[in-house]
């Protein structure tokens, strides 16, 4: 099945059904509100890569909590590699950096992470407007999708290359004069 652009309506109906549960957790997991965007903007983008799957898997098998359980299980996954760090090491061997001030000096400036959907917020309009949908899920869905969309594009661009380079290699090695 082919990735469309634009975010199937009940894809958008489950982000804005999971959102607000799946901050809440995300802010619990990664301990700052101003970090957790990028841990639940990844599981919402994983769940949507597989959204045809899943949709498959309600419709036709009967399995009408498979995004649930889907969502669930990559939660868990990418709250382990938040917490562990991405090469499963955990924070015990990393180098802690201190930097103490005066206090009669004002602190450094901290860095101030805005969510994605706040920032694209303006530029993305629902086709229909409708009262069952708040802007923040639409938005969210709708960004998580795209980077779900060209994920999925990147990596067939990578397997059609793979099998063409392969092609040309057996082609190569059937065309090529026997050893004499």
């Amino acid at each position: 099945m082919r990735m469309t652009s634009e975010p199937p309506v009940e894809y958008v109906a489950f982000v804005s059904r999971h959102l607000e549960p799946l901050r809440r957790d995300a802010v619990r997991v990664v301990g700052a509100e101003a970090d957790a965007d990028h841990l639940y903007g990844d599981v919402l983008t994983d769940v949507a890569a597989r959204w045809s799957w899943l949709e498959l898997q309600r419709t036709r098998l009967g399995h009408e909590g498979a995004a649930d359980d889907f969502l669930g299980r990559v939660f868990a996954r990418r709250s382990e590699r938040w917490f562990l760090g991405e090469d499963g090491a955990g924070d015990d061997d990393h180098e802690i950096q201190v930097t103490a001030w005066h206090p009669d000096e004002p602190p450094p400036a901290r860095r101030v992470y805005v969510s994605n959907a706040v920032r694209l917020a303006p530029m993305l309009v629902p086709r229909r407007r409708s009262t069952v949908f708040v802007a923040g899920p639409v938005c969210e869905a709708a960004i998580a999708w795209w980077h779900a969309y060209e994920t999925v594009r990147r990596r067939r661009l990578a397997y059609l290359g793979f099998a063409a380079i392969a092609l040309l290699m057996a082609l190569a090695s059937v065309s090529a004069p026997p050893p004499a």
